[in-house]
């Protein structure tokens, strides 16, 4: 920013007022009832979010019909009791008001503190504009002013015209008391009459009092030994003024209900917060920031805070760094002097290693304070937050002001802000330690604490691909899904604000988004994440899990022969351990087309790889036994699966591999005990509603549907089927609703809708023959048309090709008794 006059720059009283719709509406609510008892507006905020030009608009609409004086803090000598009363006796005086009783208690108070000086009441009179002063100073000649207020009082009691309308005084028993007091009980009795010969001048004209910069005569944001009682002329003369109203911007509350619980009825909080981007691009419009890119840009750096846009208005906006981003000319200093003005300079260095955290509660402020020898003690912290661009973040928690904090992160050096960042590292790994091995509802923040630990992990200045694959893959095992968005944003903000590239952690934060993407059934995007990849480094980790990602997202499409052949190429160039997840996906699409004795090879071979404490593997590899039996129709088998991948699950501790098994406990119930099968897909849609998986929570709609069909409450099944699709079809998940379409089928014929339940059927099959799963599903669907009577012999190539499609475990005439058997259980027949 170019050298100029402060007096040239940030004039924002001189700049169109934008906004503040809500704040104006309620300070119109106070104005309105003004005049029948005390009534007091607290505007606040951090500072150079509006608050002085918020008062000047509140004079400005107040003008027309209410006299209006603005005392301004900021001036050093305002602070003084005497010379606040001074200046607004001067305001009031210049539009009509008169104070007769308080201009002698002020003559009497000006002389009682300066003794030593001589002064004419003429030049009193002529500074005051004072009638009554006027009216003694030709009485006196212009002599010296030594006289007590009982002298001049006896002058006011001549018998002359002159005289005469101040004969009155004589009689005021406070005006008669003055030359008695001592100076502080004299300066409380001019701020008395001064109150008083308001309200005499205000009977038919309401005031308004603005007091800006309360802040500058208290000092910080609490009160203690001297500081305590800087206010208490302010709080003793504000009481007084209840005939208007009076607006103090501070950037703190006032707080002066502890001193008297009455003040809060009196009191309308208006606080000020930054302009929505609508009125921040507004104000830089008007005011000649005719490019779209630079009002966009100016916008969003100042975080709302008016002061900011008006440095840059006053530097000439910005400067192009010639790749067309914009970078505003506004002085970072500038804005700390604006925020940090007052703020004890210990108290300031607390803030800078401070801003390095993204939210502080009390043990972060001890860590962080203790790591670097400062002030960590209760007292402290309460000071600091009770700061206005301290603000709240939660349940004890705070974060600052983001365009201060930004500014105090510029100030460190690289080294100091590292240091921070591995301090609190370790606070964050330390508490996701002890939530992860807490009870669940504890467990649960687990996933936002791994969050910070990646994010101050990346600004420590050693961070690895690998470390950030783990620790994701810990965030998703918690639980914590939506908390892997948020860690990939922070790794793209990261990586774009390097001095040098990261195509490495990029690559690895598009692995997690395309993982996250498949963990809440967004396919799609999963699949536009991963659908340009090329060659694929066999010894990159993050590499073969986004080919995973990317398979798996052709897999839930539908696009089973894609899916399958990437699944089975990861597998054999993969040299990482990742590559053992190829492999059992591929027999997951071994199982899904009906090879059952493919998939159960490829997953014996697996698990005599894996080691004994391998539990999530484990449980994957038992899993996916589980769905071969249960699909080959071999439910006792299939049982013991899923009692052993529970038992590796819970050894593993992960929370969505548990919430996916919970899914298919209730579709293996809905299958086999339809009358248990209730509580326990209540508990799976609970769990994944929270997670956000909506191909899991469909698949749970319909393990619901089934048992409720199959326990004849018909109605209900249908609304959850109803639910289940709707779901599915968000999900994009062809199986998944094919699977649906045929429980609905079922429903139809309960309802003897006979031909809607042949043709919802029919459609389920073309479905699986589609997508190349489920044959054995085909197998029942025609099953279930033959046994009601509505076969057809076009059919027949559909059963063909469902037998060809199958390589059972045993043989497949074992396999079809046992599909007959569950259809005649469910149909109410005997097989």
């Amino acid at each position: 920013m170019p050298l100029q006059p402060r007096f040239r720059r940030s004039a924002g009283s001189q700049r169109r007022f934008v906004d503040r719709e809500e704040a104006t509406s309620a300070f119109e609510a106070v104005w309105t009832g003004a005049g029948d008892g005390l009534r007091v507006v607290n505007v606040t905020g951090v500072g150079g979010i509006g608050k002085s030009r918020f008062l000047r608009e509140c004079q400005a609409r107040s003008t027309a019909e209410a006299r209006t004086v603005l005392l301004d803090l900021q001036i050093p000598a305002l602070r003084e009791q005497d010379a606040a009363l001074a200046v607004l006796r001067s305001g009031f005086g210049a539009q009509g008001a008169a104070f007769p009783r308080y201009d002698l208690a002020y003559l009497a108070l000006w002389q009682r503190l300066h003794p030593h000086l001589q002064i004419s009441l003429a030049d009193v009179a002529a500074r005051q504009q004072s009638d009554v002063l006027a009216d003694l100073a030709d009485a006196v000649g212009g002599l010296p002013v030594f006289r007590t207020v009982g002298g001049l009082l006896n002058l006011a009691g001549r018998s002359s015209e002159r005289f005469r309308r101040w004969r009155w005084l004589k009689n005021d028993e406070t005006l008669q008391r003055l030359d008695d007091l001592d100076p502080a009980e004299l300066a409380d009795a001019a701020t008395f009459l001064f109150a008083e010969d308001l309200r005499l001048a205000s009977a038919e004209q309401r005031y308004l009092v603005c007091v800006d910069a309360y802040e500058a005569l208290v000092g910080g944001s609490t009160r203690a030994g001297r500081t305590a009682g800087l206010d208490a002329w302010l709080r003793d003369l504000v009481s007084q003024l209840d005939r208007g109203v009076v607006a103090i911007a501070s950037r703190e509350p006032l707080g002066w209900e502890t001193y008297d619980r009455q003040w809060a009825a009196h009191t309308a909080p208006i606080p000020l917060d930054g302009l929505p981007m609508t009125a921040r691009v507004e104000l830089l419009e008007v005011h000649g920031v005719s490019d779209v890119r630079q009002r966009a840009a100016l916008a969003r750096a100042s975080s709302g805070v008016p002061f900011y846009l008006n440095l840059a208005l006053d530097a000439d906006t910005g400067t192009d760094r010639g790749d067309g981003a914009l970078t505003s000319a506004v002085s970072g200093e500038e804005i700390l002097e604006r925020f940090l003005h007052h703020v004890d300079p210990q108290e300031v260095r607390l803030l800078e290693v401070l801003s390095v955290a993204r939210t502080v509660d009390y043990e972060i402020f001890r860590t962080v304070a203790a790591a670097f020898g400062l002030a960590a003690d209760r007292r402290t912290w309460e000071t600091l937050t009770a700061y206005s661009f301290v603000q709240p973040a939660g349940l004890e928690r705070f974060q600052l002001h983001q365009l201060m904090a930004g500014e105090l992160r510029a100030r460190q050096t690289t080294e100091l802000r590292r240091a921070v960042h591995r301090v609190l590292r370790a606070e964050w790994r330390a508490r996701a330690d002890v939530s992860g091995a807490a009870v669940a509802s504890i467990r649960r923040t687990t996933g936002a604490q791994l969050r910070e630990v990646v994010y101050h992990s990346m600004h420590a200045g050693d961070f690895t691909p690998a470390e950030l694959l783990a620790l994701t893959a810990e965030i998703a095992a918690s639980g914590g899904i939506r908390s892997l968005g948020g860690v990939v944003e922070d790794v793209r903000r990261f990586c774009a604000a390097a001095e040098h590239p990261r195509p490495d952690l990029e690559t690895a934060a598009r692995c997690v988004e395309a993982e996250t993407a498949i963990l809440v059934g967004d396919v799609e995007h999963a699949e536009a994440l991963t659908c340009g990849l090329l060659g694929i480094d066999g010894d990159d980790s993050a590499q073969v899990r986004l080919g995973l990602a990317g398979a798996d997202a052709l897999r839930v499409l539908g696009r089973t022969s894609e899916a399958l052949a990437r699944y089975s190429a990861l597998w054999q160039r993969a040299t990482v351990p990742e590559g053992r997840s190829a492999a059992l996906w591929a027999a997951d699409l071994y199982m899904a087309g009906g090879r059952f004795r493919d998939a159960e090879t490829v997953v014996n071979g697996l698990t005599a790889t894996l080691h004994r404490d391998e539990h999530l593997l484990r449980g994957d590899t038992a899993r996916l036994l589980h769905l071969g039996r249960r699909f080959a129709f071999d439910f006792p088998a299939a049982r013991s699966s899923l009692d052993q991948a529970q038992l590796h699950y819970l050894e593993a501790g992960s929370a969505v591999h548990l919430a996916n098994l919970v899914v298919n406990r209730a579709e293996f119930l809905a299958w086999t005990e339809p009358e248990h099968a209730g509580d326990v897909a209540d508990e799976a849609i609970t769990a994944q509603r929270e997670i956000g998986a909506l191909h899991e929570l469909g698949k749970a709609y319909t393990a619901k549907a089934l048992a409720l069909l199959r326990c004849g409450r018909t109605a209900e099944a249908e609304s959850s089927l109803d639910t289940a699709l709707e779901v599915l079809g968000r999900a994009r998940y062809r199986s998944g609703t094919a699977r649906a379409q045929l429980v609905r089928s079922l429903a139809l014929l309960r309802r003897g809708e006979s031909e809607n339940a042949r043709s919802t059927a029919e459609w389920a099959i073309r479905e699986f023959e589609a997508a190349e799963v489920y044959p054995t599903l085909v197998l029942a669907s025609l099953s279930t048309l033959r046994r009601s009577g509505l076969d057809r012999p076009e059919h027949a190539a559909s059963l063909a090709r469902a037998r060809a499609a199958i390589r059972p475990v045993d043989t497949l005439g074992a396999l079809e008794a046992r599909v007959d058997a569950w259809i005649a259980g469910v149909l109410g027949e005997r097989a």
